[in-house]
């Protein structure tokens, strides 16, 4: 793990090394929940239309769906998916 090369006066580098490791634990665990949020508001909206999340995309991005507030609110549940899972897995890889 890297952090700025001189350590403070008083602190050892483990306990830097601790202190980093928990702040991305809790991190990771914040993002697990708001992704298992968004996973979930996406599969409601899956079983309610009766198409994938990725179906529901292509359509609504090619303009074919309307302009229901439902469609943006499906678009916004699949983006917050999109962001949480790639922070999540950045917070992953650093662990």
């Amino acid at each position: 793990m890297s952090y700025p090369h001189h350590v403070p006066e008083g602190y050892a580098e483990d306990e830097i090394t601790a202190v980093i490791a928990e702040s991305i634990a809790s991190h990771l665990d914040f993002a697990q929940r708001r992704l298992s949020a968004y996973q979930l508001h996406c599969s409601e909206f899956e079983q309610r239309h009766g198409m994938s999340t990725e179906e529901f995309l292509e359509r609504f991005e090619a303009g074919s769906l309307g302009d229901q507030q439902e469609w943006f609110d499906w678009y916004a549940a699949a983006q917050g998916k999109k962001l949480w899972s790639r922070k999540r897995d950045i917070l992953a890889h650093l662990r």
